[in-house]
């Protein structure tokens, strides 16, 4: 999905080995909530100016980087994108096995041990990682959307 990257090197033991890790899942989650549940993006949404499949793929495209090379955050970012696209029932078929794959592998109390997320980043990510990844396991395959854009990450805007 990403140039220059694999599920495997997404999951690898190296999303463990950082120096160290800037904890933003809650900051990812506000980010979230501030580029698309602001009543003027839900009208130019609901107006047909904007799809919800093109806001995913913007979200992404913003930070392509941040989700598609190897680094500390890695399992918080595809956490957050992944209870959007729950959120919005939107998931794009190339997306789904990327967001499985990071999710399942992803140990928290492994990332506990090596990063020393702060108590209210390490809770919501507790509380919010079983859920999101039962939600990803179990979408229905008939629901997967259409693949999203993978040839214009940082470009097409």
């Amino acid at each position: 999905m990403f140039p220059c990257s694999s599920i495997l090197e997404l999951t690898s033991d190296e999303i463990y080995s950082f120096s160290s890790c800037d904890p933003d899942y809650l900051e990812l989650l506000k980010y979230y909530s501030s580029l698309f549940d602001y009543s003027a993006m839900n009208q130019l949404v609901y107006e047909g100016v904007f799809s919800y499949e093109y806001l995913f793929w913007w979200g992404i495209n913003e930070e392509w980087e941040a989700y598609g090379r190897i680094n500390p955050a890695i399992p918080m970012r595809w956490l957050a994108i992944s209870k959007r696209a729950l959120q919005w029932d939107y998931m794009p078929s190339n997306f789904h096995p990327w967001a499985l794959a990071i999710l399942e592998s992803f140990d928290l109390p492994r990332y506990q041990a090596a990063y020393h997320l702060p108590l209210d980043e390490f809770t919501a990510i507790e509380q919010d990682l079983p859920v999101v990844l039962k939600g990803v396991r179990n979408y229905p395959k008939e629901k997967l959307a259409a693949p999203m854009d993978e040839d214009n990450w940082g470009l097409v805007d």
